[in-house]
């Protein structure tokens, strides 16, 4: 026993040990680390979904009607493109990235609206979605931690909860016999190609997940009850960069050490 295991505490999210967890392997399938805590189908870094039970397979046949490979894939496609996204909450995001790449910062809440009525867009009707993901940025901050989630980290894109979800419907795939691990290999590294040029850190992507999924599942509609009802990955966010706890986000660099740009389209 190494003489300060016992001082340290265990980590949350044990690996598995037929695979690594430290190699550019391990760092693509990170990506899709809050989504297969989400739905415990294996350890954080087994690409087969090792751990899901016939009903449990079945359960994700029905939920996502991915009944046969083509229904699969396409799944995959779609969450890497369509990505649930809506124009008005984009073309928003776009205006404040655009404003804090001249501002040096994030944009204040009267900034935002300000540009965004300056880009032709109606700022009252922009202020509920402004309100809640300042709302959603400052709850996540709070839980995080801002040594994590730090004042210059904020959403800029809404898309990683879709492109987390893609990870790890790679890896069900497997499990549920449409792929072999080298074609799952293959996809999660194309996702990584097209995922990482989007995102700044490990911290940018988690925020920006729980963003998407409270988004989704509020419809946009953001009450008291709606952190409380899908935030609840926060906990998982935390731990998952936290070095205390071993997290995977803690230890696996970013930028990637992937060769971002591949030869294998999915499919």
């Amino acid at each position: 026993m190494h003489p300060l295991s016992w001082i340290l505490p265990a980590s949350r999210f044990p690996a598995s040990s037929e695979y690594a967890t430290s190699d550019a392997a391990a760092n693509e399938i990170a990506l899709g680390f809050l989504q297969i805590r989400a739905v415990p189908s294996g350890a954080w870094n087994d690409p087969t979904a090792s751990e899901l039970g016939d009903d449990e397979k079945q359960a994700l046949i029905d939920q996502w009607g991915i009944h046969s490979r083509q229904d699969w894939l396409g799944m995959i496609e779609h969450l890497t493109t369509v990505r649930r996204r809506r124009h008005a909450w984009m073309l928003h995001l776009a205006v404040r990235n655009d404003l804090a790449t001249r501002l040096g910062r994030a944009p204040r809440t009267r900034e935002w609206l300000d540009a965004i009525a300056a880009d032709g867009g109606d700022a009252r009707d922009a202020h509920p979605f402004v309100a809640g993901i300042e709302h959603i940025e400052r709850e996540i901050r709070r839980r995080v931690g801002d040594d994590i989630v730090t004042s210059d980290v904020y959403v800029r894109t809404l898309d990683a909860y879709a492109l987390g979800q893609a990870v790890a419907m790679t890896t069900w795939g497997v499990a549920l016999g449409y792929a072999d691990l080298a074609e799952a290999r293959r996809i999660i590294h194309r996702i990584n190609v097209e995922a990482r040029p989007c995102f700044v850190s490990w911290a940018d992507f988690g925020l920006s997940y729980l963003a998407g999924r409270i988004m989704h599942w509020s419809d946009g509609t953001l009450d008291d009850d709606s952190f409380a009802k899908y935030g609840g990955g926060w906990h998982d966010f935390k731990d998952a960069a936290s070095a205390k706890r071993h997290g995977p986000w803690a230890t696996l660099p970013w930028p990637a050490p992937i060769e971002l740009r591949s030869p294998h389209p999915i499919g």
